[in-house]
């Protein structure tokens, strides 16, 4: 019996609540408000998106074809495939591998 009378008050106060918030003035030029700025915030933001990520492209393509056209113009001979090496093993390999990545992340690779 309890639930029942919780229920009904409850039903009753949310149709007085938001029938008075509808009619409200005031709140109807506050949702409004918030609607602009929300849909403003959004279209700001997917096109601050889109245009990062074009820039992204962008580096990219350009660090691929620079990668690429640096490989094939140092071979000499063109396009002759070469078996992988196998790299060094152990302590000393751990350290060559290493000092490669510092040095390409730094910039002072030569590859």
């Amino acid at each position: 019996m309890n639930q029942f009378v919780q229920r009904v008050v409850n039903y009753i106060a949310n149709e007085l609540f938001i029938k008075g918030l509808a009619e409200s003035k005031t709140f109807q030029r506050f949702a409004v408000h918030t609607d602009r700025h929300i849909q403003k915030f959004k279209k700001d933001g997917v096109e601050q998106l889109n245009s990062k990520v074009d820039e992204l492209h962008k580096e990219i393509t350009k660090a691929a074809y620079s990668t690429s056209t640096k490989s094939s113009g140092s071979g000499g001979g063109g396009s002759v495939l070469q078996p992988p090496q196998k790299p060094m093993e152990g302590i000393p390999g751990f350290f060559n591998a290493l000092g490669r990545v510092i040095r390409r992340d730094l910039g002072m690779d030569k590859k």
